[in-house]
């Protein structure tokens, strides 16, 4: 059960990596920097509402159901109970968003992505993620998104023609809501049933505000620099920011993939009071971030250019330097999912996650409304980054407080050592090859190429000579096999 699930979220992962690369160089060319600035503005605000109606469900839901699952007549009645929490604050927090767009000029001239918004925010109540998971319908909830992206992607290229408002675009992420909740409703009916009577909603509100809490102090520097780069320096600086960020979270979101992993190992560990089975895990997982992390930093610094232009368009120029800015996040990232996830989760010590977030959440508020308004996207950016830096060192040393964690500098050392030599090889080719397409495609398969040999004969590393090993033996049958069938 546990490789099945785990086969899934890949498939989940990957998918969230192929399909921006199919649909963002398309959208973006026809909707220019203005354009998708107004939707990504727009739909931080959308989110924002969407977290708070939700009041922390997806999270608390996985649990009770996870409780539950084993008796039918409870798990009907929890269900329920919280669908109909989460459809009640839906419909309230409705009725707020359009009031308040009503009210905001800057709101009021989107009412047509604020309303399509609005229909986001309600059928996001029968998304039914919390339900699935705890149900580990893994299979479902992989299949049901492959189909629904695919969907959204023949509208995309049916639907958003040159010269197409942003609004078409924004529908067409409003039908994907649509298309999730009308399969949620068939495949709901099979597992679980609906109940009106006898059901205690309020036992439910406490719980939900306490993980709200700390998931709103996430939100605030994942999904505030756009809502305050909208409002104070507009919607095509929102363009050029949300477009660099978009490219930053393909890797980051592979990266951050071992984290789902680790983190119910660690709990086991954890439970049973294995601290050197802690160690050797989050050992492992440091050792995954800095070979995979590193070389895609310098190749992001190397390439910006060349990606910017060939996955937004000649209009994102601006992004450059907002690209390079944000690459050394997938280090950050990865070291902040280590602690807090990995560590500070799994082990059950909720006070100092929230801490750590609540802390990066009033630096982020501050540093940013100053560095947007001076800086703008670039500020933006920057601001991002001294946010993921102190919330990182602030979650290490409530780490250190409970556990003693030493993470091996030399496996980070080889890999950056490898990493850097990227960038003599992208000079060296560039003047070699005079076609821009081809050179680049050159250079990223030369580093690519390079960096893997590196890695292979020069970093010395448990992990990594453990991978060898079983790559070598895997090679091994695959040889006999086939020697086997020709013989």
């Amino acid at each position: 059960m546990l490789k099945r699930n785990l086969f899934f979220n890949s498939l989940l992962s990957v998918s969230q990596i192929l399909f921006p690369l199919i649909t963002f160089p398309y959208s973006s060319r026809i909707l220019g920097p203005h354009g998708i600035g107004s939707i990504n503005f727009i739909d931080s605000i959308t989110q924002y509402f969407i977290l708070f109606a939700a009041l922390g469900i997806p999270l608390y839901g996985v649990r009770e159901v996870s409780r539950h699952k084993s008796n039918p007549e409870e798990l009907n009645k929890v269900f329920s109970e919280i669908l109909l929490v989460h459809f009640r604050s839906a419909a309230v927090f409705s009725i707020i968003y359009l009031v308040i767009a009503l009210l905001v000029p800057s709101l009021r001239i989107h009412i047509d992505l604020v309303l399509i918004g609005i229909v986001i925010l309600i059928f996001n109540v029968l998304s039914g993620e919390w339900l699935f998971a705890g149900l580990e319908r893994f299979s479902y909830i992989a299949s049901r998104t492959l189909i629904v992206k695919i969907i959204s992607i023949i509208f995309l290229f049916v639907f958003l023609k040159k010269d197409s408002s942003p609004n078409i675009y924004y529908a067409i992420m409003a039908s994907s809501s649509v298309i999730v909740g009308v399969l949620n409703l068939i495949f709901i009916k099979k597992h679980v049933k609906l109940q009106f009577k006898n059901l205690e909603l309020k036992k439910h509100i406490r719980p939900l505000i306490t993980i709200l809490s700390s998931t709103i102090a996430v939100s605030v520097y994942l999904i505030m620099d756009n809502i305050l780069l909208g409002f104070l320096k507009g919607e095509t600086a929102v363009g050029i920011y949300s477009t660099a960020m978009r490219i930053i979270r393909l890797p980051l979101s592979l990266i951050l993939s071992i984290g789902a992993i680790i983190a119910p190992q660690v709990s086991i560990a954890f439970s049973n009071s294995d601290e050197t089975r802690i160690r050797t895990l989050i050992h492992k997982s440091f050792s995954f971030l800095c070979v995979v992390a590193l070389p895609i930093i310098i190749g992001i610094y190397v390439s910006a250019s060349f990606l910017i232009h060939t996955f937004a368009g000649d209009k994102f120029t601006d992004a450059i330097i907002v690209l390079r800015i944000l690459a050394p996040l997938l280090i950050m990232n990865g070291m902040g999912n280590i602690f807090c996830l990995q560590l500070l989760a799994p082990m059950q010590n909720e006070k100092y996650l929230l801490k750590s977030m609540v802390i990066g959440m009033i630096f982020n508020l501050l540093t940013n409304i100053v560095l947007i308004y001076y800086f703008s996207f670039i500020g933006a950016a920057i601001g991002y980054m001294l946010t993921e830096f102190v919330a990182t060192f602030v979650s290490y040393y409530y780490v250190k407080k409970t556990i003693a964690i030493n993470f091996d500098l030399k496996i980070f050392s080889q890999c950056l050592l490898g990493s850097i030599i990227i960038v003599p090889i992208a000079y060296v080719l560039r003047n070699i090859f005079q076609n821009h397409l081809i050179s680049e495609v050159i250079v990223i398969l030369t580093s690519v190429a390079f960096y893997v040999l590196y890695v292979w004969f020069f970093i010395e590393n448990i992990y990594i000579t453990n991978m060898k090993t079983i790559l070598r033996s895997k090679l091994n049958f695959m040889y006999i096999q086939v020697d086997t069938l020709f013989r």
